[in-house]
C-alpha cells in the first residue's frame, strides 16, 4: 500500500499543479486527481502535453472521481458513458487504474429493491466500459443518519447491503472504497473485512470517531483524523489486516472541514502527512510504503 493524498477528503481545494507541489513537499507517493480538469486541457492541447507534469513528477494517481453520472435518467447516462473514452484515454497515460463512486443513501424514485436491482445494472454497464482500460472502481456510501434525512427513499447506508450489492453486480473490477469511519458507523468491523479479498479494496481513506459518539445517530462533524485523543476505531489494525489481505493501494486520511478552521492548507497536509508515516510505521507496514514506485 502507499501513502495518498486525497484533497477531495481533507477539503482542500487547489489547481493541479499546486496539488501535486503539495503531494511532492509533504512526501506522499500518490495523488487523487480532478480527472476532468486534465481532460479539458487534454482536449484544447493533448493529451501527452496535459499529463506531462504528473508523470515527469513520478507521482502514482490514488485514484479519481468516476465522471459519470449513473444515477441519473438514461440521457444523462448515456450522455456520460459517450464521454468516458477521453477519460479514460487520460487514466491510462498517467497509468491510473483506480476510481471511486458514491452509492447514495436515499432515492426520490425508487423503493430499495428497485433501486437496488437499478444500482446493479448501471454500475455492471460502468464496469464493462472500465474494464478494457485496466480501471477498477470503489464504491463508497454515506452512514450518517443527517445525509439521508432528506425525505425520500432509504437506501444503502450499511456495510451489508454495499457488499451485497458488490457481490450482485458480479465484476472484478468493481469493490469498495474503505472509508473505516463509515464503515465503523455502518456496521462494519475487522471480521467483515476480513472476509474481502485484497482485490475488492479500491482505495482507503482512515478517519476517527470521538470516544463516546452514538453510532446510530453520528454527524458528519465528529469525522476527526486518526490517533486523535479519546478515539474509537484501531487504524493500526485496520492498516495491518489490510496488509495480510494482500492490499496494495492507496491510503488517505479524511476528516471533516470543520476541524481545519484556522489552518492553512500546508499546515493539514503537513500534519495529514505525519500521522500517515506514524500509522504505516507502527503497523509494521512502512517497508510496504517505501517500495511503493
Amino acid at each position: 500500500m502507499f501513502k495518498n493524498l486525497s484533497p477531495e477528503a481533507l477539503g482542500i481545494i487547489g489547481r493541479q499543479g499546486e496539488m501535486l507541489e503539495i503531494t511532492l513537499t509533504h512526501r506522499f507517493k500518490g495523488l487523487e486527481i480532478d480527472i476532468g480538469e486534465v481532460v479539458k486541457r487534454a482536449k484544447s492541447t493533448s493529451v501527452a502535453q496535459a499529463c506531462k507534469y504528473l508523470v515527469s513528477a513520478k507521482v502514482r494517481i490514488g485514484s479519481f472521481e468516476l465522471p459519470v453520472r449513473w444515477h441519473g435518467d438514461e440521457a444523462q447516462f448515456k450522455a456520460d458513458l459517450a464521454q468516458l473514452p477521453a477519460a479514460l484515454e487520460v487514466a491510462r497515460a498517467l497509468s491510473a487504474d483506480r476510481c471511486h463512486t458514491l452509492v447514495r443513501p436515499t432515492s426520490d424514485q425508487r423503493p430499495f429493491h428497485e433501486n437496488f436491482q437499478f444500482h446493479v445494472e448501471r454500475l455492471k454497464q460502468v464496469a464493462d466500459l472500465l474494464a478494457p482500460a485496466g480501471v477498477k472502481v470503489g464504491l463508497q456510501f454515506l452512514a450518517a443518519p443527517a445525509e439521508r434525512a432528506d425525505g425520500g427513499f432509504e437506501f444503502i447506508h450499511q456495510v451489508d447491503p454495499l457488499l451485497l450489492l458488490v457481490s450482485t453486480v458480479q465484476k472484478k473490477n468493481v469493490g469498495i472504497l474503505l472509508d473505516t469511519w463509515t464503515w465503523v458507523g455502518g456496521g462494519g468491523d475487522g471480521e467483515k473485512l476480513r472476509a474481502l479479498r485484497g482485490d475488492q479494496i479500491v482505495s482507503v481513506r482512515l478517519s476517527d470517531i470521538p470516544s463516546g459518539a452514538d453510532l446510530a445517530a453520528i454527524q458528519p462533524q465528529q469525522r476527526v483524523m486518526p490517533l486523535a485523543d479519546g478515539g474509537t476505531i484501531d487504524s493500526v489494525s485496520y492498516l495491518g489486516l489490510l496488509d495480510e489481505l494482500g492490499y496494495d493501494g492507496p491510503v488517505a486520511v479524511a476528516q471533516h472541514s470543520s476541524h481545519m478552521k484556522g489552518q492553512t492548507r500546508e499546515s493539514i497536509v503537513g500534519k495529514t502527512s505525519s500521522q500517515l508515516d506514524s500509522l504505516l510505521a507502527e503497523a509494521g507496514v512502512s517497508a510496504t510504503l517505501a517500495e511503493a514506485k
